[in-house]
């Protein structure tokens, strides 16, 4: 299947006994490129991410979008019933997303048309704070990026046993930050601890509040879209994964 110069299919990845979904969007014209692994929002898996994985292989990556949630327990009909979803994520331990992910990039790294030492990833939402957790705990992964995910967490469970700033003792890549200065979920004095530690541990890193946007304001197909500030970060990431990786045309 097709879509412009883009390439795109779905494979599956055996969790035991769990059968992950994989998008995979790549370039037409075939040569050893860069990877990126995107995390979905608490939705999971839906067009939105999909759309992401296809202007990541425009951009001349190759681009796998993992569906974390299929095969857990409690997966409702409809995966826009965020109360459900919730409760899905919330009954998934860290862990096992952080495993997960690690098995996606041995599959990635099996694909002779990706880069395995230039792979990176960027998530949304919940699948920010996920991406960082994954990032900081595999130093396979060459560079980050966060989009408004959870810098603390309301409470700590069993599942979920530590905050997702916690876990930048582990990071070792470069990593970008960005969030919406209009969010409930994640607030000013949230993000300036989070620059606070990236500071004293003198980590490469970028950050960038849009302060009239609202949380998930990338997301073209939810109510708080922000253009500008979507066109802005956009641009902002790629420029800084093309730094982080010397990827041609960058900044």
């Amino acid at each position: 299947m097709s879509q412009q110069n883009v390439l795109d299919q779905t494979i599956y990845l055996d969790r035991n006994g769990r059968d992950i979904p994989i998008y995979v969007a790549r370039p037409e014209k075939q040569a050893r490129r860069p990877g990126v692994i995107i995390i979905h929002e608490i939705f999971g898996l839906n067009e939105h991410i999909k759309d992401v994985a296809r202007r990541f292989a425009l951009k001349g990556m190759v681009a796998f979008a993992p569906d974390l949630f299929e095969g857990n327990p409690g997966l409702p009909e409809d995966r826009n019933n965020l109360d459900a979803m919730r409760a899905v994520w919330q009954n998934i331990p860290d862990s096992q997303f952080i495993d997960d992910l690690n098995a996606v990039y041995r599959e990635i790294a099996k694909h002779s048309d990706v880069m395995a030492d230039k792979v990176g990833t960027i998530g949304f939402c919940m699948g920010g704070a996920i991406a960082l957790m994954f990032a900081a705990s595999s130093h396979k992964i060459s560079w980050v990026a966060d989009y408004y995910g959870r810098i603390f967490y309301p409470q700590l469970t069993d599942n979920k046993p530590k905050n997702p700033i916690d876990y930048l003792d582990g990071l070792r890549c470069p990593a970008i930050f960005v969030f919406a200065g209009q969010d409930e979920l994640i607030t000013a004095d949230h993000i300036e601890q989070l620059k606070q530690k990236l500071v004293q541990k003198r980590h490469k890193f970028e950050l960038k509040v849009y302060p009239e946007a609202k949380h998930a304001f990338f997301n073209d197909q939810r109510e708080f879209y922000n253009e500008a500030a979507s066109k802005d970060a956009w641009q902002t990431t790629l420029d800084f994964v093309g730094n982080s990786i010397r990827l041609p045309g960058a900044r």
